[in-house]
């Protein structure tokens, strides 16, 4: 007798990855609205920009070589890169998605950043204080460009690029507040801009390719994805407690502790919001791992054959790899 193979797992539904996007879109909404439109949070805010003055002389030379790399063609490279790097995996949808996600994350920060959310001068401290700059431009198109990488680059390479890109943005951020080009607010509501894209991007990956032939295999994590987002708890966590630490500061009159806690506090939010959202972002890719098409062609091999024949039974085709 022969015995049914276990059939291609169903490409997982589309209602984690669009909650996740929902998630992250509120998270925007609530950055702006707690550090933006209330004077607690424009102190936090100027108090970190007192400390990002700190040795930043050591820095800034490096900081504006970096910041210098991005650019309207920059963007358009990192288009027509994920594009073909999905056309050549055979992977088109996901090309077609990470493109779609690079260009929405930036248009959205240019539209959130000069259209919707707007900045009242509460601290009275004249000048910048009053012209909004959240979310930041610059760390939008690198954090952007990680998720359209993400998105179309091999399995096997995914958990590298994620944990590399993490490091870039991270970097890119951190540049921008050296050069005192934006506040922590700015750079983090910028990250979680481009993961809300490329959580947008799993669900239409999922649901092009849960009506086609492909199927996913296994879902199984890998430790990668596990360690950022402890990393982003962690990173959150820190900033949570600097935050208690300088609440009572003032910008005019604070010392150069309470501004550096500020500061510390900053950085903490970012490359804790950059672990916690690519690391979500990754988790819900490796739930989206296509079949190897070796599996898929055997597959159908089998099926126009009538199956595997030994010993005059016919043997069970294998399942799907884990």
């Amino acid at each position: 007798m022969s015995q049914p193979s276990d059939p291609p797992r169903p490409l997982p539904g589309i209602a984690s990855p669009i909650a996740a996007a929902v998630f992250a879109g509120v998270l925007v909404w609530l950055t702006w609205w707690a550090m933006v439109t209330t004077g607690r949070g424009q102190r936090l805010d100027a108090l970190a920009m007192e400390g990002s003055h700190i040795g930043a002389w050591r820095i800034d030379d490096q900081a504006d070589q970096l910041l210098a790399t991005v650019s309207v063609p920059m963007v358009a490279a990192i288009i027509a890169a994920v594009l073909a790097i999905g056309a050549v995996r055979g992977r088109l949808v996901a090309g077609v998605a990470a493109a779609a996600a690079v260009t929405g994350a930036n248009v959205t920060t240019q539209l959130l950043k000069y259209r919707i959310f707007d900045r009242d001068d509460l601290l009275d401290l004249g000048g910048w204080n009053g012209t909004n700059t959240l979310p930041s431009g610059h760390t939008t198109v690198a954090a952007a460009a990680l998720v359209g990488l993400i998105l179309v680059v091999p399995p096997a390479l995914r958990s590298f690029t994620t944990a590399v890109g993490v490091l870039a943005v991270s970097a890119y951020g951190f540049a921008t507040l050296v050069n005192q080009w934006h506040r922590p607010s700015d750079v983090t509501a910028a990250i979680l801009v481009a993961c809300a894209w490329g959580y947008l991007a799993v669900a239409a990956i999922r649901l092009a390719e849960g009506a086609g032939r492909i199927r996913d295999a296994a879902h199984r994590p890998g430790a990668i994805s596990v360690a950022l987002v402890a990393l982003g708890i962690c990173g959150l966590a820190l900033s949570a407690a600097a935050g208690y630490l300088a609440w009572d500061g003032e910008p005019d009159t604070a010392d150069r502790t309470t501004a550096l806690i500020a500061y510390v506090g900053g950085v903490a939010a970012l490359f804790g919001v950059a672990c916690g959202g690519f690391g979500a972002l990754l988790r819900l890719l490796d739930a989206t791992r296509p079949l190897p098409r070796q599996w898929e062609r055997g597959q159908r091999e089998r099926v126009e054959l009538g199956g595997i024949h030994q010993g005059g039974t016919t043997a069970a085709a294998p399942a799907p790899p884990g």
